[in-house]
């Protein structure tokens, strides 16, 4: 009885590591069918890494050379599909909008990728526009203006303009002063005095726009510097309003600016694009100490219109301006007599 016990419990070890084994066969070799060579059939689909997806950055559609300013998006970029390994997120343009205005600091060949290290913010010199038929180019003016010359700070970035001139002329008139004592005839008339000239100096104004269509290229308007109201402060006491550490108005007069109701003080400078020739209209006119004021054009208004100016001569001569009582009195020499008067016409209105 203890051999066969034995024995027994011999038997039941072998065949628990023989279970065992087959156990562990059956995890590596991918089940009993795979003893017979016929168990990869059943097996799972093997699965691919996952490929990622390529990207798309703007590229050059055309040879451009450096120093372009990139205004025409779709005649000078298009975007293509590049691989997600050689995308650069630092250097790679995704958007063609963040192109748009901007200047190219090299020059790009066909297809090659813009790339943000190559883009700047364009300068002035090259925001003027090219020279358009026999107009030259334009070139930028400062000009100063405030509330009342300046179209009461109404004028935006890229508006056009007018600029009409009043010129204040002198004018020397002579006048003869009679003698009355020359007209008596108990006078013997070798001690008659002939009439006697005056002069004076009368001020002629002339009204006149000068240029037309002037773009304005940007608006320079000094800082603003304020001084807020203390927490609970009364309003200042010169009239003012209360404002808080943003400069934004607060309390009394607080929908003034939304309303539209009030006028921006002191002035600013506006860059005007300008030939040579309205260059030197401005800087005489300005020598002369002459009056500018700019004239708001609306959008699309590209019209040249011919003036004839205003000066009082024609305000009474073309347009019925009533002449006031008693009139001026005005001595006519005897060349005016027998010499013809030229009608005052002006002269025709010249495209600069």
């Amino acid at each position: 009885m203890r051999r066969g016990g034995i024995l027994i419990l011999l038997i039941g070890l072998i065949l628990i590591v023989g279970a065992a084994g087959l156990f562990l066969f059956m995890q590596t070799s991918g089940g009993i069918g795979g003893i017979g060579g016929t168990g990869g059939s059943d097996a799972g689909p093997t699965v691919e890494p996952t490929v990622p997806p390529p990207v798309e950055v703007v590229v050059a559609r055309a040879p451009l050379p450096a120093n372009v300013v990139i205004t025409d998006t779709g005649q000078l970029l298009r975007t293509e599909s590049i691989p997600q390994r050689d995308y650069d997120s630092q250097r790679h343009i995704v958007s063609v909008a963040e192109v748009q205005g901007m200047m190219l600091l090299q020059p790009v060949g066909l297809g090659q990728p813009i790339f943000k290290d190559n883009l700047a913010e364009p300068g002035l010199a090259q925001r003027l526009s090219p020279a358009e038929g026999d107009r030259p180019r334009d070139k930028a003016y400062p000009f100063v203006v405030n509330n009342l010359t300046g179209v009461a700070n109404q004028v935006q970035q890229g508006d056009f303009v007018d600029v009409i001139v009043t010129f204040a002329v002198p004018r020397t008139v002579s006048r003869v002063v009679p003698n009355c004592a020359a007209c008596d005839p108990n006078v013997p008339p070798e001690q008659r005095v002939p009439p006697q000239s005056s002069f004076e100096t009368q001020i002629m104004v002339s009204t006149k726009t000068l240029i037309q269509q002037a773009q304005v290229l940007q608006i320079l308007r000094p800082p603003v510097t304020v001084e807020p109201t203390p927490q609970g402060g009364a309003a200042p006491a010169d009239g003012g309003v209360q404002v808080d550490e943003t400069g934004a108005v607060i309390g009394p007069g607080a929908n003034a600016n939304q309303a539209g109701g009030t006028i921006t003080q002191g002035t600013w400078t506006l860059l005007l694009a300008l030939n040579a020739q309205e260059v030197e209209l401005m800087e005489f006119a300005q020598t002369s100490e002459a009056r500018l004021v700019l004239v708001l054009r609306g959008v699309g208004d590209a019209a040249f219109e011919p003036t004839i100016g205003a000066s009082m001569d024609l305000l009474l001569d073309d347009f019925g301006l009533p002449l006031p009582q008693p009139p001026p009195m005005y001595v006519i020499s005897p060349d005016e007599q027998i010499t013809p008067q030229p009608t005052r016409t002006p002269a025709p209105t010249r495209v600069p």
